[in-house]
Formats: C-alpha cells, structure tokens, sequence
C-alpha cells in the first residue's frame, strides 16, 4: 500500500470543486491541519480496503449532504455521490463526475484518494462496492477508452432524469459507465436504454408539486426539472440517480464481490 502524504494548504486555497468560493467557509490553519489528517485517515483506510478487496475497479460512494428532511420512496439515503476507484500501476485513483462551483456545468475529474474526501463531505464515510471480476475489467477498459468522455454532458443538473440526456449528475454519468461496460454500447441514448431494459429503478423524491420544483431551480443554480416526464412532476415526483440506486441495480444485474463501509466513526467535516 503507497504512503498517503499530507499538505497542510493556506486558509484560502480551494478545497472543493462544487462548492461556490463565496460559500465557503475560511478555515483557520489549525482547522485545516486537523481536516487534512482526517482526510489522509480515510483515503488510507480506502486504500487498504479497495488493496484487500478489488482488483482493479469498484464503486466508492461519500456523504455530501445531510438528507434526512427529504422525502424519499421506499428509502432514506446515507450517500449522495459516487465514483469509480481505479487501480492502474498499482495506484488507485477516483473516476467522477463534478459539479463546478454549485453553478450549472459538471466537468469530469480524476482524482487522488485523498482528492475524493476534500469536496466538503457532510461527514467522513465512505461506501465501497466491488463488482465481479469480468466486470471490473470491463469497466476499466471503458475508462481507457473515449467512451468515458462521449458519456458525458457538460449541462449538469443535480436531479437529472436517469432515462434523458439533456443534464448529467454526477452519479448518472457513473451509472451510464456502469451500463457501456454491460451492454459495450458507446452512446448516452443505447446505454440508457440498454439499463432501463435491465430494470433500473432510480431513487425517488417526493416535493410540492410544481411551487416547491420552481422554488428548488430558483435558489440552485445546478439543479433543472424541465427533462423530467411532466406527468411526474405534476405529482410532485422527482427520479433521479443516487449512490443507492446504483447499488441496487449492481446487486440485480451482478455477482457482487463485496460492499463495506470506510469510517472514522465520529470525525465529520462540519
């Protein structure tokens, strides 16, 4: 396992990709002395863990947000965004998806471990899900490929409706990688039509109808309603890509090698 080495960075350094400058808080040089080893902790507990468990690939999911006031179907997820961890050379790095700067733009990153845990996490935790074997290879291939960039939309939407490719949230982009490795499709309309026929089924949000929808894209600049089928959002019903949507549908279409959580039980970045 390679040595995680810590930087202590100046008070106004960037942290985090998604956060706009202007909402986040400065931190004092002890702050951030304590957040950095915090950070080094975890990515090297993720390390061992993906060293002891994957081979070349899994699915790493954290905690951006605390989600316990929404109102979710059948759920209440822990795990807002997910990556893929790819192991090449020997070293592991995050494969994902962010937004920039909480505005309407998601770009693709690849990231150190410790990058992962440094975009302002509701708490440190993180939740590693390892495909098969087959699997993980394909995957990786599909990362090596131009595949992973045709996957992507620049217009990023938070809620982006898994089955239309006008937005992209960063776990959409992750669950369309997902299904180009299953189906060896290369376009975002195949691949969804490819995982909607395999029977993924996105998390679901209940809001207030129309008012609460139109008040929601007023306040986030990142987040767009108008590529959802309008008979939900008549309903209030909002479906969209999370961490745990991706796990479920793993779980139905794959031999699963393992699922574990990193923690570091009380520590949290707020």
């Amino acid at each position: 396992m390679s040595t995680m080495v810590s930087t202590v960075i100046a008070a106004g350094d960037e942290r985090s990709f998604s956060t706009h400058p202007r909402n986040r808080r400065q931190l004092s040089e002890k702050e951030l002395e304590r957040l950095c080893h915090i950070e080094d902790e975890m990515a090297g507990r993720l390390e061992a863990t993906l060293d002891s468990r994957a081979t070349c690939v899994a699915f790493v999911a954290r905690s951006g947000s605390d989600l316990t006031g929404l109102r979710f179907e059948r759920e209440v997820p822990f795990f807002t965004h997910v990556g893929i961890a790819l192991r090449k050379h020997g070293a592991w790095s995050v494969h994902q998806l962010l937004n920039t700067y909480s505005g309407p733009l998601g770009n693709l990153y690849t990231h150190s471990l410790v990058e992962f845990f440094r975009d302002d996490p509701y708490v440190y935790r993180a939740r590693v899900t390892v495909p098969s074997e087959p699997l993980q290879e394909r995957v990786a291939e599909v990362l090596a490929s131009s595949i992973r960039e045709a996957l992507h939309t620049t217009n990023y939407s938070r809620v982006s409706y898994p089955f239309a490719t006008r937005y992209q949230s960063c776990n959409q982009w992750v669950v369309e990688i997902l299904g180009a490795a299953q189906s060896g499709e290369g376009t975002r309309e195949a691949v969804q039509t490819f995982l909607e026929a395999q029977g993924l089924e996105p998390s679901r949000l209940r809001t207030f109808g129309f008012f609460g929808q139109a008040l929601g894209r007023l306040v986030h600049r990142n987040v767009r309603l108008d590529d959802h089928p309008l008979r939900d959002r008549v309903r209030g019903l909002l479906s969209f890509m999370m961490p745990s949507s991706l796990v479920r549908y793993l779980r139905k279409t794959d031999d699963v090698k393992c699922e574990t959580d990193v923690s570091l039980g009380t520590h949290t970045s707020r």
